[in-house]
């Protein structure tokens, strides 16, 4: 368990990083990096997306976006996903999962644009928006309204 230090002292708040690395699915489109995090009490999965063409996305959300056995079916716009437990009629069977997006996509909010090879410093941005973002919920506010500095 490691602490951060909020907002001049003012809060500590614990977290704990389930996966000590990202990990890292770049061979199919959509690329898709995903690290877990335990912070405030909650377990959230920091997300990344990149689709046939730049810019890497960047969502957060609440709860294990990586626990489920089969092929997950995700829909950003919608904040859903289904864990695909089958087919019928010529459709996906899917089955709810426990996890829900509580961020949009906070790169392009921001103004943030990476390329596709640019991942490993997307991945250092994601981490360094989610411990902002999360100041907030945790009862300090530092904001996301700040334009990026390398952008």
């Amino acid at each position: 368990m490691h602490t951060a230090r909020i907002s001049r002292g003012e809060r500590i708040a614990s977290h704990r990083w389930i996966d000590p690395e990202w990990i890292e699915h770049l061979l199919w489109c959509p690329s898709q990096c995903y690290r877990r995090i335990e912070y405030c009490g909650g377990l959230y999965t920091l997300y990344l997306r990149w689709r046939y063409e730049d810019p890497w996305q960047f969502m957060i959300a609440e709860g294990d976006m990586l626990g489920g056995r089969g092929f997950h079916v995700l829909d950003p716009r919608r904040g859903t996903s289904g864990e695909v437990t089958g087919t019928g009629e010529g459709k996906l069977i899917t089955e709810s999962v426990r996890w829900r997006f509580v961020s949009d996509d906070l790169f392009e909010r921001l103004g943030y644009h990476f390329r596709d090879e640019d991942y490993r410093e997307a991945e250092r941005k994601a981490e360094e928006l989610f411990f902002a973002w999360m100041e907030g919920r945790c009862g300090v506010s530092r904001g996301l309204n700040r334009s990026p500095s390398n952008a």
